[in-house]
């Protein structure tokens, strides 16, 4: 993904070999990912990023410590994931300011009023 503001683009520069360097979330939650990325390199410096995406209207960050081994470091690696991405369903995914889930054309995103008003009348 080109044209990353640089803190997002180190997160993209993390993503494992095996996987695709996409970061496939919306601008609204680069803040979030942002601070999420800075509490997972405290704990693993070299820490890996296997996926970074939007998945009903959520996001989804996949990641492991780079001591593999450490179950411990796993489980708080999940902890602090599961953490952000509960917050990420009530940040809006285009501009960051609070928002909500809204179904439209059989996709879940959440969206502020604002960003939502477009996708209410297509849908």
């Amino acid at each position: 993904m080109s044209n990353l503001p640089p803190e997002v683009q180190a997160i993209a520069d993390r993503i494992g070999e095996a996987w695709a360097e996409t970061i496939d979330v919306g601008p609204g939650w680069f803040d979030l990912i942002t601070r999420l990325d800075m509490q997972l390199a405290r704990l693993s410096p070299g820490y890996v990023v296997e996926q970074c995406k939007t998945k009903y209207g959520s996001l989804r960050y996949y990641a492991r410590p780079e001591d593999s081994e450490e179950v411990d470091l796993q489980m708080t690696f999940n902890e602090i994931i599961r953490d952000a991405e509960d917050q990420s369903t009530s940040i809006c995914e285009e501009c960051g300011q609070p928002g909500q889930q809204i179904t439209s054309h059989g996709w879940i995103r959440t969206l502020c009023k604002t960003h939502t008003q477009p996708h209410r009348q297509n849908a």
